[in-house]
């Protein structure tokens, strides 16, 4: 006979399942309909139901959606384990081929590298492996979203984190190089381009939480060289960043993953750094040092492949020449 817990859940049909794992992963009602290509009011009554079953109320309805309560984190993994075994049933009894749809995952990721990652997810061999990122911009509140699982994990700088979450060191670049406009007067300095020419024009950075929010390693550096600095400046934008290059004058530093994309921009020109001027740069302690971020929770929507496969990406394109 079947216990009291056993004829509750036998009375769940696998569509309330599947709108459980729909609306975990996004967050939103209508997306949910929209994805199970149903009305709106039919996710309602299951969720519902839902409720009714597990007796608790497994979204919580907040600013940016829904968050899920403390039972549906504990639910999402066995009823994703559920609806893939509801997944291969199909397959083998009407003969279906299709992969097996991974969840959507939210990552945010410092700005230094995000328009990179971004192209690099696209052309990655295994497409199939990663399924769908939705990247977001690291920034103040990131942290409190990746506490409410609403980002799944995050790339950055910030260490300032290590007592709420796990911190794993990716790596840090190879390279550096030096971006202006084409016609800037910084090129004739060339091939011998030192940081002290550099100091001659106004410098600009792109401010990152956890490495250069509190002060810039150039700035440090002409301090403790006693170097004169004509003028620094920062952008919280890669946008604002490039218009300040092309209008002000202005040149910047950025990682060698990044200054390959900038290369086909017209009008930007970018060059490397020397090794030697590089180390006077960051010397032991300033280097950019990228991190993995994540929840300390077992309940990940993500495999340990996936995850695998992300930070080696990431770790490859840092030490790109």
């Amino acid at each position: 006979m079947l216990n009291q817990s056993l004829k509750k859940l036998a009375e769940l049909d696998v569509f309330c399942l599947l709108v459980f794992k729909t609306l975990y992963e996004n967050g939103h009602a209508n997306t949910t309909a929209n994805e199970l290509q149903v009305s709106a009011p039919k996710v309602s009554r299951s969720l519902t139901i839902l409720r009714a079953t597990f007796n608790d109320e497994l979204f919580y309805r907040r600013q940016q959606g829904l968050k899920p309560t403390p039972l549906s984190d504990l639910l999402y993994e066995p009823i994703c384990h559920f609806c893939r075994s509801v997944a291969a049933i199909g397959q083998v009894a009407f003969n279906e081929v299709e992969p097996l749809e991974l969840p959507t995952l939210n990552i945010a990721v410092t700005q230094s590298i995000m328009s990179s990652l971004a192209i690099k997810i696209s052309q990655h061999s295994s497409c199939e492996l990663l399924g769908q990122i939705r990247l977001h911009c690291w920034g103040g509140g990131s942290a409190e979203l990746l506490r409410n699982n609403e980002l799944d994990f995050g790339i950055t700088f910030d260490t300032s984190l290590t007592s709420d979450f796990n911190c794993e060191l990716i790596g840090s670049p190879d390279s550096i190089y030096v971006a202006a406009r084409a016609q800037h007067e910084i090129w004739q300095s060339l091939p011998d381009l030192r940081l002290e020419d550099l100091a001659k024009h106004p410098f600009l950075y792109l401010e990152s939480k956890g490495f250069n929010d509190k002060i810039d390693p150039f700035e440090m550096y002409c301090r403790s060289a006693n170097v004169t600095l004509e003028k620094i400046d920062k952008v919280s934008s890669r946008e604002a960043w490039f218009c300040h290059l092309m209008t002000m004058g202005s040149v910047a530093f950025l990682p060698a993953i990044e200054a390959e994309a900038c290369k086909k921009i017209s009008g930007l020109r970018t060059e490397a750094l020397a090794a030697e001027q590089v180390k006077l740069l960051h010397g032991d302690r300033m280097s950019p040092k990228y991190y993995f971020i994540e929840n300390k929770t077992i309940n990940h929507r993500y495999t340990a492949s996936r995850k695998a496969l992300i930070i080696q990406m990431v770790s490859d394109f840092l030490k790109s020449k």
